[in-house]
């Protein structure tokens, strides 16, 4: 698998094209609330839902055997390939988001930690395991920034603490 970065708000589009050819991809993605007003006949409406949105921006992942560069230019879509270096380690990173992915479309993650806002964590234990992070902010709940350094892009997650162990990383 390598990642490929899309033209901004083609993950969709390219995902399509990408079954449509038989190309083995992944996308990974996220549940957030769609909130629309609308006024008709003079009187404004209101509605809110769950919609589906990519976890990355611009990122989805597809496995380059027998394939060339080139086949997937052609879905216009594609901006550019990105190398990946240690493969193994990629792929272990992927694995995890998948978990993050499969767990927060679901349920609420909780986690029980000392920790204070801008304190650099890792995670020991549960889905998110081996991922690092900084709180950010401490509420009821906490707003957790996770980073998943293969993509360079962060996660905030509104998590209640309560049973992954975890550990404060020194800077």
């Amino acid at each position: 698998m390598v990642p490929i970065y899309t033209l901004p708000l083609h993950e969709f589009r390219f995902q399509e094209f990408c079954r449509k050819n038989g190309i083995v991809n992944y996308l990974p993605l996220k549940q957030v609330w769609k909130i629309a007003n609308y006024t008709k006949k003079g009187r404004l409406y209101h509605y809110q839902r769950k919609v589906l949105r990519p976890m990355f921006a611009s990122y989805v992942f597809v496995r380059m055997a027998n394939l060339r560069q080139h086949d997937l230019f052609l879905s216009g879509s594609v901006n550019r390939v990105l190398p990946v270096g240690d493969k193994e380690k990629f792929l272990k990173e992927l694995r995890v988001v998948r978990q993050i992915e499969q767990i927060g479309l679901s349920e609420k993650l909780e986690f029980n930690c000392g920790l204070k806002e801008g304190d650099r964590f890792e995670i020991l234990s549960g889905p998110w395991e081996g991922v690092c992070g900084w709180l950010m902010k401490k509420d009821k709940l906490y707003l957790w920034s996770v980073e998943i350094e293969f993509v360079n892009e962060v996660i905030r997650a509104k998590i209640d603490p309560s049973t992954i162990q975890m550990r404060r990383l020194e800077d």
